[in-house]
């Protein structure tokens, strides 16, 4: 028997494309790079997006590109703050 829905990567791309298509086109930058990159998060997020039961592919999409943001924050607040104690630990040289 044959699938009877698309694969959950395949529905992403469509949707990406309706995006760039209808949204994205119009961005300037850096509005648009941002907007690549978001998408791309939400790709490298699709395996544990695809096990999701949520109907509703947005909320797939969105809870991904939300992550990947998160994580980024993270490392940016990691790096921040071992720069910050790099700075401190010269001032009390």
């Amino acid at each position: 028997m044959g699938r009877t829905l698309p694969s959950y990567r395949r529905m992403l791309e469509k949707e990406r494309f309706l995006w760039e298509k209808h949204f994205a086109s119009r961005l300037r930058e850096p509005h648009r790079s941002g907007f690549t990159t978001l998408w791309e998060k939400a790709f490298q997020l699709a395996d544990a997006a695809s096990a999701n039961t949520r109907p509703l592919m947005y909320d797939n999409i969105v809870m991904s590109m939300l992550i990947a943001q998160q994580v980024e924050i993270q490392r940016l607040n990691r790096e921040l703050n071992r720069l910050k104690e790099l700075l401190s630990s010269q001032d009390t040289i």
